[in-house]
């Protein structure tokens, strides 16, 4: 190998670090979130899922909560399901 060929693979590795580390960080970030999002699921938050059914939580097991969406009607999700907590 001479130094051409040196110098192109350190600017391949250069550009691909370029590429993969923002990507890397932002995914770190989210799981971030979503693990701080889930330890926060208390009975009486309203919640938002995935799928955009919003209730309040009544219930909170190890890997789902239960919710209220309506007078009568309980629907048991995935705690990775809940999207968001709404603020009032």
């Amino acid at each position: 190998m001479n130094n051409n060929s040196i110098g192109v693979i350190i600017i391949y590795v250069v550009f691909l670090a370029v590429l993969i580390l923002p990507t890397y960080f932002a995914n770190k970030k989210k799981k971030k979130q979503k693990a701080e999002l889930m330890e926060n699921l208390k009975v009486g938050a309203r919640i938002i899922t995935v799928g955009g059914i919003q209730g309040t939580i009544t219930n909170v097991f190890t890997d789902t909560v239960e919710m209220k969406i309506d007078k009568n009607a309980r629907m048991t999700v995935l705690k990775s399901a809940v999207e968001r907590i709404e603020t009032k």
